[in-house]
């Protein structure tokens, strides 16, 4: 339940609770359950109910993939997953595409909301050093202008950079809207991407917002630890 695709496994289990005002949370064994079929599980779900959706999915060595939906059935893909780039994508993904970024999903309000409610929230990142060296690839001046990029929004947003450790605090809404705007580029996955999306989507039930909830309560079939609802599924053996 926890590593196979849906196809793959005897059983699926889905939970869900309340998020952020507005946000309904699904957890769902296996975790890409949602992502998958044609047209994909997410779509057809946020066709049935008239709402946007997203999966933003974090792997252990960073690269990051989201998944968005309409109410309208339209589908946006970003990022990529591991080393199967061309997962989901069915062919190399678009260099446009290769960092997430929201182009469905409105974050706006839901981060208005989380920075009212939870004004002391920060997440952390860092900043890289300069790799401006003579001469320049296409690649370094791309990396380049992205981290110049992410100096002048710290800095319009009135961070300070520590000039010793390179680190840098913000609210978790600043990463979100960002998210929406320039995408992830330069933003620590685990550090300050997941942070943030779980604090701010996730609103007071952001704890069980990550993979623990999966291995700890629907794979175990254990009681849900936060008002909701869970529904099991198992394969027919026809």
């Amino acid at each position: 339940m926890q590593y196979g695709l849906g196809d793959e496994v005897q059983r699926w289990g889905l939970a869900g609770f309340h998020g952020a005002p507005g946000w309904t949370v699904l957890r769902t064994a296996p975790f890409e359950l949602l992502m998958q079929g044609t047209p994909p599980l997410l779509a057809r779900l946020s066709s049935r109910l008239g709402v946007s959706a997203f999966q933003y999915n974090i792997y252990d060595s960073t690269p990051e993939f989201l998944m968005e939906a309409d109410a309208d059935g339209r589908v946006e893909l970003s990022g990529f997953v591991g080393q199967e780039i061309t997962r989901y994508w069915n062919s190399e993904p678009p260099m446009d595409r290769l960092q997430t970024q929201f182009r469905i999903i409105d974050p706006s309000a839901v981060a208005a909301w989380a920075e009212s409610a939870m004004p002391e929230a920060r997440v952390t990142g860092w900043l890289y050093l300069s790799r401006a060296n003579s001469p320049l690839t296409d690649f370094d001046k791309l990396w380049e202008s992205q981290r110049a990029e992410l100096v002048r929004w710290l800095g319009q947003l009135g961070i300070r950079i520590d000039p010793e450790s390179h680190e840098w605090r913000v609210h978790p809404a600043h990463i979100v809207r960002r998210l929406a705007q320039a995408g992830s580029a330069f933003l620590p996955a685990e550090e300050c991407v997941e942070p943030a999306i779980k604090t701010v989507f996730g609103g007071p039930n952001a704890k069980h917002c990550d993979n623990l909830f999966l291995v700890e309560t629907l794979v175990p079939h254990a009681p849900m630890p936060v008002d909701g609802f869970v529904l099991y599924a198992e394969a027919s053996s026809k």
